[in-house]
């Protein structure tokens, strides 16, 4: 792969420009969360066909996640197996999130909890490109 030396400046600002995005992302929290499209909707309810919604909890152990799915920018589903799936969605949405990305989280007492702050990573290209603080995680479970 080569790369224009002409170019390279040009990336190092939209590299600093999304940092300074994402850090910035997670102060405008408190704006209200982006409607999801009519496609990520359907998506949204097929993930969650079948199971009832439980009382929110804080907290979720990092160990018993199996898979994560995103859905828009607004919502992420914490999927602990077939019967059981966490829904979060955080105030204000997650600005940045999207195929080809992923979220990092620091939680040194292996759970992940709402008010952590998740930053969104672009995977191809390599960087950061916001933020956001989870919300409270809502079980999804099918019922027995």
């Amino acid at each position: 792969m080569e790369i224009d030396m002409r170019r390279l400046p040009l990336v190092i600002a939209a590299a600093g420009l999304a940092a300074v995005a994402g850090g910035t992302a997670v102060i405008a929290a408190s704006e209200p969360a982006p409607a999801l499209s009519a496609r990520d909707q359907a998506k949204l309810d097929a993930a969650l066909a079948g199971k009832t919604a439980g009382p929110p909890q804080s907290c979720i152990p990092l160990v018993q996640i199996r898979n994560t799915t995103y859905v828009g920018n607004r919502t992420i589903l914490y999927r602990i197996s077939s019967k059981l799936v966490y829904r979060n969605d955080p105030p204000g949405g997650c600005p940045g999130l999207r195929e080809g990305s992923g979220l990092i989280t620091s939680t040194p007492t292996g759970m992940l909890c709402s008010g952590d702050i998740a930053h969104v990573r672009d995977f191809v290209a390599g960087f950061s490109t916001g933020a956001c603080a989870l919300g409270d995680f809502v079980p999804y479970r099918t019922p027995k």
